[in-house]
């Protein structure tokens, strides 16, 4: 049997969570000796059984109805929460017609899944949940078997807030900036710039004493472990999450956790008593949270066996189970 993954063209010019978790399964795959390539548009590899879509972006159908044409098994990642409330906000029949014309649509969580179903009027036969994962090198360092051997807080100090995201609207840095001069916190945010108006915005300067931007960061490398190391605690305010693989990433490590509530966060976070109702955009709800979590860190960590679920051998042992299905 061979797999082959895609995306739409453009992903790759400021990946996020979307394509960092294309990436980590597709290494989790592999390693298991299966057949699996990414897409190539200059050299189409047409002998694959299954193409694997990441994605429901606008376009993206156009793509997926060549390959049902073509004969091919097609599998759809959707990573989407499109509430009822919401739904005028997307291409919605677009979204529809594209994964209808899948075998399997993979969703994030079951909570996903259920929205998806009842949202789209699609029958729930249709999706597949595969949990996302963390990298599980994470848990040697949060037991201290590891520690990073670069040394960030020469540059940046230790103690800060923490966010890694891209600078859009929807994650909702805006108000986490707010939030940190409002108590007069550090705070280091970190990531692509996906929209340029957005980011100027948060007026930050070189010189800014309390908030610090530092651009993207290269997953698994030293720098990006040891900014994990030296924060206090690490916040995703944003307004959904399906959820933020590095908010997944930061609980795996230890560290104490502000989510947004709206999207699957609880599927994988658990009883925890830190998260956000990042839909109302409420700037005093956010700043309680910081001191609570700032006060007593123990606040915001997420249970080790709720967290221990969740690794990238395990999603790709669940992907790989769905791929064999099909055929």
């Amino acid at each position: 049997m061979k797999t082959i993954f895609a995306t739409y063209p453009w992903a790759y010019f400021t990946p996020g969570g979307g394509e960092y978790q294309l990436e980590k399964l597709y290494n989790a795959i592999k390693k298991r000796n299966y057949t699996l390539e990414k897409f190539n548009s200059w050299e189409p590899q047409v002998e694959f059984d299954i193409y694997h879509y990441f994605s429901c972006i606008g376009g993206s159908y156009d793509f997926c109805n060549y390959l049902k044409e073509a004969g091919k098994k097609l599998v759809i990642s959707s990573s989407l929460w499109i509430t009822k409330k919401h739904i005028n906000n997307y291409p919605i029949e677009e979204i529809k017609r594209q994964l209808n014309l899948a075998d399997k649509i993979i969703t994030n969580s079951k909570m996903e899944k259920s929205l998806l179903s009842d949202t789209l009027s699609i029958k729930q036969d249709n999706f597949e949940v595969v949990h996302n994962g963390y990298d599980s090198k994470l848990i040697g360092f949060r037991n201290k078997k590891k520690i990073p051997s670069y040394d960030i807080s020469q540059k940046l100090g230790k103690n800060y807030i923490y966010c890694l995201a891209n600078i859009e609207p929807r994650k909702n840095q805006d108000l986490l900036v707010e939030a940190c001069r409002k108590l007069n916190l550090n705070l280091v945010l970190a990531g692509n710039i996906r929209d340029h108006e957005y980011f100027s915005k948060l007026n930050i300067k070189e010189d800014d004493s309390l908030i610090k931007f530092i651009g993207p960061v290269k997953h698994n490398s030293e720098v990006y472990f040891s900014l994990f190391r030296y924060a206090k605690c690490f916040v995703l305010p944003s307004k959904l999450e399906t959820p933020g693989l590095a908010a997944l990433e930061a609980a795996a490590y230890g560290l104490p956790l502000i989510i947004t509530s709206e999207g699957s966060a609880q599927e994988y976070f658990g009883d925890l008593k830190t998260y956000y109702n990042g839909e109302e955009s409420d700037i005093d709800e956010l700043c309680e949270i910081l001191k609570y979590v700032v006060k007593d860190p123990s606040n915001g960590i997420v249970d080790d066996e709720q967290i221990k679920k969740f690794t990238w051998d395990n999603c790709a042992l669940r992907q790989i189970e769905i791929y064999n299905n099909l055929l």
